[in-house]
């Protein structure tokens, strides 16, 4: 009915890598119809598409696309891959109202790879109504984001004068990263599932080989799995109340292995808890009260 890349009914001139990742289909206007997809690829690129259901035309002249960011490079550490989507949520910021697009980058295919400088990504996709021109599509790369690893905005140690400007450097940009290194040296962690978006609190998995996860020391050495709870905002740590104020913004996973995609189930008392895997806690985050907004759709 419908394709889009290089040589089809939607022209993509710079849609020529592999989409391994399913493609994420938003419906903004609550109609009960699918009216924008996300895509991300193996060259680091994320679009976006839009589809007009009401102008009456055939579906393929009713999708217009574009590439919305390009997050990759030509040098071997630069060669970051999309193998799982993006989550995607409205956000209504100080800055203003945006699509707030939380990815990870990873190898999958090779998930031993420690040259590859991957990230954990959030861009703010501020065309948040339909778009009917190919021409209105903006394509970001790094240098539009804040780079927030060292965690400025709400690390300890900060001063209020520093946290602010940092806060307000973030608010300017559009969006941030957080670079998946330790303490400036890569060890080859990655983000190998599909990211959550709930609460206010961008939920991630990550992964890094040839570093002993477990209780046992002489287990078998699987690597070790991380959980990463960000306040989508800003990237500062999004942990329960009691730990809010902690410089580190992830928890280490007891099991080893590639860790999955975070969800979150009710139990049979009724409590929100977060599983990944088989580890599961409440799901409790510290962000505090928070704005929520609903529509009624006629």
């Amino acid at each position: 009915l419908w394709t889009a890349g290089k040589d089809a009914a939607t022209p993509m001139t710079n849609m020529e890598y592999s989409i391994p990742a399913r493609i994420k289909p938003l419906d903004t206007t609550g109609d009960g119809y699918i009216n924008r997809l996300y895509a991300a690829d193996m060259g680091g690129q994320i679009f976006r598409f839009d589809i007009n259901n009401a102008n009456g035309l055939a579906l393929s002249s009713s999708i217009v696309g574009g590439r919305i960011a390009d997050l990759a490079g030509a040098a071997a550490e630069d060669n970051r891959r999309f193998y799982y989507p993006p989550d995607v949520a409205l956000i209504d910021a100080p800055e203003g109202r945006y699509n707030s697009v939380v990815i990870g980058s990873g190898y999958r295919a090779h998930p031993l790879n420690e040259v590859i400088h991957d990230r954990i990504y959030m861009i703010k996709d501020k065309n948040t109504g339909l778009i009917t021109s190919a021409a209105t599509y903006t394509s970001l790369t790094e240098a539009n984001l804040e780079d927030v690893t060292d965690n400025l905005a709400g690390g300890d140690g900060v001063d209020d004068d520093a946290k602010k400007a940092e806060l307000a450097l973030i608010q300017s940009k559009d969006g941030w990263y957080i670079d998946l290194d330790n303490s400036g040296t890569w060890i080859g962690e990655k983000s190998l599932s599909e990211p959550l978006l709930i609460e206010g609190v961008a939920i991630v998995t990550t992964y890094t080989p040839n570093v002993k996860a477990g209780l046992s020391a002489c287990g078998p050495n699987e690597g070790l799995g991380k959980v990463f709870y960000l306040d989508i905002l800003d990237g500062t740590p999004a942990f329960p109340i009691s730990l809010d104020k902690r410089a580190e913004r992830h928890v280490k996973l007891t099991r080893g292995g590639i860790p999955p995609s975070p969800n979150v189930i009710i139990t049979s008392d009724g409590e929100p808890t977060l599983c990944v895997g088989t580890e599961c806690q409440a799901a409790d985050f510290g962000l505090g009260a928070r704005k929520t907004y609903w529509y009624e759709v006629n």
